[in-house]
């Protein structure tokens, strides 16, 4: 499982093909350009996909791409 391909794949597919490229420390806000809501929306699909439940205490810690894919890889 490529979870940095799969979260590339779902940004693109979330942002109409806005997103193309993700590097591991591309800020999910300031550098791929996702508002507040597209980040919480995004949060969502990630839950959905990878049937988890990411706690609220641990949202303010994914900030870069790094840290989602971190997280993942160690409780998916």
């Amino acid at each position: 499982m490529d979870i940095r391909n799969d979260l590339l794949e779902m940004l693109n597919d979330y942002t109409d093909g806005r997103i193309t490229e993700v590097n591991p420390d591309d800020v999910l806000t300031s550098d791929l350009g996702l508002n507040s809501f597209e980040l919480f929306d995004m949060i969502c699909l990630i839950e959905e996909k990878y049937e988890i439940t990411i706690p609220d205490r641990v949202l303010p810690t994914l900030v870069t791409v790094k840290d989602v894919v971190e997280y993942l890889e160690a409780n998916v």
